[in-house]
């Protein structure tokens, strides 16, 4: 896109033309003149002819290389280029950007017959209900979809996540990527089953934290690794609980502060 934005100011600029006046010719409004130039989009597919034709060029010429793509999109075969060629990543990433939405998603529609699933440059541009679908099929096939994650959508994020887990599957990648909520019911679960979540506790919300490590302890599982991400009340109600049942808080005490240190005195001596 920076590259047909230069290519175009440059075009422009020779034809001693303002961004207002190829709006106007154009017929499109200034700031998506602007925009093409800037690199921020690319013109609609449907422009690409006549902006060549302005500035008495070829589309090729415009867009500094012929995208063989592009040609069959603008004669509404995609699907057939698709079916006999093979669509490299820079093909699809030059494309992509100035393709109408209907021809985005037959481009991916005709990517997935012919590839399966593994069409990761295509991530960017499928819609939310494509991707999840990609990704179901993946986590079925005991494939990871790591590189899939920064795309996803949130709440399919968490319920995918969930899904590999159940399966058996790694979930350490979509840490980052869940919600509070998401993260919570996944570490319930790993809890539920005796394992330890020492990997979540960086990821979970402060609150959590400490009701899982009162849970994990009530449970009768270690607790060490949460004394670093507990709050000051969350590390005191744990001391007093453990005092309560004669149990020793000499691992705790450089992670509590005076004030619940004299709360846990009181409690002992009540």
């Amino acid at each position: 896109m920076k590259q047909v934005g230069k290519k175009i100011v440059s075009l422009r600029k020779s034809r001693n033309m303002t961004q207002t006046e190829l709006a106007d010719k154009m017929d499109v409004s200034f700031q998506a003149v602007s925009n093409w130039e800037r690199g921020n989009s690319m013109p609609d597919i449907s422009k690409l002819p006549q902006l060549a034709a302005l500035f008495d060029c070829t589309v090729d010429e415009l867009l500094d290389g012929r995208v063989e793509l592009l040609h069959s999109a603008m004669e509404d075969g995609i699907q057939e280029y698709v079916e006999h060629n093979e669509v490299s990543k820079e093909e699809l990433e030059a494309a992509v950007p100035i393709l109408r939405p209907d021809q985005v998603e037959q481009l991916a529609d005709s990517m997935l017959l012919k590839n399966g699933d593994h069409i990761e440059a295509f991530y960017p541009y499928l819609d939310d209900e494509t991707l999840r679908e990609v990704a179901e099929r993946r986590i079925e096939r005991g494939e990871s979809i790591e590189d899939m994650l920064e795309y996803l959508d949130d709440d399919d994020i968490g319920e995918l996540a969930l899904g590999q887990y159940k399966t058996g599957g790694p979930v350490e990648a979509f840490y980052e990527y869940m919600e509070d909520s998401q993260l919570r019911k996944l570490a319930e679960q790993r809890i539920g089953k005796g394992e330890s979540i020492e990997d979540m506790l960086e990821y979970l919300d402060d609150d959590d934290i400490g009701e899982l490590a009162l849970g994990q302890y009530e449970a009768g599982n270690p607790v060490e690794a949460f004394y670093d991400y507990m709050e000051d009340r969350q590390l005191e109600e744990l001391a007093i609980r453990k005092a309560r049942k004669k149990e020793s808080i000499e691992d705790m005490l450089e992670y509590l502060d005076g004030d619940s240190l004299k709360s846990i005195m009181r409690e002992l001596l009540s």
